[in-house]
């Protein structure tokens, strides 16, 4: 009845602007984490072959999103090693700790900000795409794409987890390219661990053939927001990496209160240069959200998702 009630009041204040929190059960009364923050998205051309240049970059760009006020950060897929032949993946990668997850860990600590970026990691004898965390306390881990796109990364191992990450902002969560928009699992299950800010690290190249790869990009996005009531950061590369074309546009956009649709909070970016496009974020405002987007996780009904997880009928 609360709900219901809730949903009744909520859907008689939108039209006059104000929209009243419903309860969800991923949501909390209390948020105990810092309601403010800001969110930075690098659009960003690494330089295949010199990953000396490409991580002298990241840090200047690291250090132009902190004076603009950035608390987290983030780079594309692969931002570190760019877009390097299959026979080349294993040269370029690196373990966790390594030098260039230490160079970037010491930056974080200096300007007190989180920055999460695409690189290939070795453990043993397997390749990962990887998303490195590091932040104000150091190296914080990686998030492994768990969802390789056979055809550009057969070098890839896949992910085995969805790893969250602690933050005064609250728990985070991380998805690579691929992962993000034809998985929407992968959004998901972070939603129903309460997460409110979800990274899209991504390398989405230019599709000659095809003219509304931008209008998937974008609506994919606004879908994984929509449908768990999150905040989605992501970052593409932009120009040419390795003789491949991409269209940058990286965006931050959430749920719009009062709507059935989404916002966007700041770009998206160029298609053609460099730039950082920066918001600052109110994580709060997911719990005013009307019906019935405020009750998606509430009304999940799991009982009937077994198949989901069963293996293809050949």
């Amino acid at each position: 009845m609360r709900r219901i009630m809730g949903m009744l009041v909520a859907f008689c204040l939108i039209g006059g602007g104000l929209v009243l929190p419903l309860d969800s059960w991923a949501r909390q009364d209390k948020w105990p984490y810092k309601e403010m923050v800001t969110v930075a998205s690098v659009n960003f051309t690494p330089i295949t072959g010199d990953k000396a240049a490409t991580l002298q970059k990241m840090k200047d760009f690291t250090v132009k999103a902190a004076k603009m006020g950035a608390n987290i950060i983030l780079f594309p897929e692969l931002a570190l090693v760019g877009i390097p032949a299959a026979q080349d993946a294993p040269k370029v990668a690196e373990t966790i700790p390594g030098p260039s997850t230490l160079e970037m860990a010491n930056l974080a600590r200096e300007l007190n900000v989180y920055i999460i970026f695409g690189m290939i990691e070795r453990k043993g004898k397997d390749l990962y795409n990887a998303a490195a965390v590091v932040g104000p306390q150091g190296i914080m881990g990686a998030h492994y794409k768990v969802h390789p796109f056979g055809p550009m990364e057969p070098w890839a191992t896949k992910g085995k987890e969805f790893n969250l990450y602690q933050t005064e902002y609250g728990p985070i969560g991380i998805g690579i390219c691929y992962s993000s928009y034809l998985f929407p699992e992968t959004a998901r299950s972070y939603a129903v661990r309460g997460v409110r800010l979800f990274f899209n690290a991504t390398a989405f190249p230019e599709f000659p053939d095809c003219s509304d790869y931008k209008h998937f990009y974008m609506t994919t996005l606004g879908c994984r927001a929509i449908e768990n009531s999150m905040f989605v950061v992501s970052s593409n590369m932009v120009g040419k990496v390795g003789g491949v074309p991409f269209f940058g546009y990286s965006v931050i956009l959430g749920p719009r209160p009062g709507h059935m649709s989404y916002s966007v909070f700041a770009g998206p970016a160029s298609d053609k240069e460099e730039e950082i496009v920066c918001a600052n974020l109110n994580l709060r405002s997911v719990e005013f959200l009307p019906s019935p987007t405020a009750t998606i996780l509430e009304d999940r009904n799991p009982e009937v998702y077994g198949h989901l997880v069963a293996p293809l009928r050949k």
